[in-house]
């Protein structure tokens, strides 16, 4: 079973609060993330004569853009992280963990569903989304910011 994160702590209005919070933010990262990558993808279709090299590059920039994106919106909009300091580096280590499965898959997979499939990349790499976004949910919400305020004690009922 996963651990626990702040969506499960906070039942009730608060945790559905974070889990609205967690939609906008991830509305809003979904659409940054894949106009970034039309737009690096338009960018370096000029720039590169093969194709394949021109939308892997997009993807490779768009994702790290995207990634710091999101851990921005996710720290202080949805999940109002209280980390300050070197802290927000382990923060951020462990919210980028989240991502390297489903960027590594991507790296395997994403040329291969737009070589195969005949698709132009840029619908390719909205069907990608998808999946990130739902990996990304579970990750940040049980493991990304679960230890965002180690100062608050847990009350002796909960630890049952």
């Amino acid at each position: 079973m996963l651990p626990k994160g702040p969506a499960d702590e906070n039942r009730g209005s608060d945790g559905h609060k974070v889990t609205l919070r967690f939609l906008i933010a991830g509305g809003w990262n979904t659409l940054f993330g894949y106009l970034v990558f039309v737009l690096l993808d338009l960018f370096f279709t000029r720039v590169f004569s093969r194709r394949y090299l021109a939308y892997m590059s997009a993807m490779i920039m768009g994702n790290l853009l995207a990634i710091l994106n999101a851990f921005i919106c996710h720290k202080y909009y949805t999940f109002r992280s209280g980390v300050t300091g070197l802290g927000i580096l382990g923060e951020l280590a462990r919210f980028s963990t989240t991502y390297v499965f489903t960027f590594l898959l991507s790296l395997i997979l994403f040329p291969l569903a737009v070589e195969t499939s005949g698709l132009d990349p840029k619908i390719v790499a909205g069907f990608f989304l998808i999946g990130t976004v739902i990996i990304s949910f579970f990750g940040h919400s049980r493991w990304s910011f679960r230890h965002q305020d180690r100062s608050v004690p847990t009350p002796p009922a909960a630890t049952k």
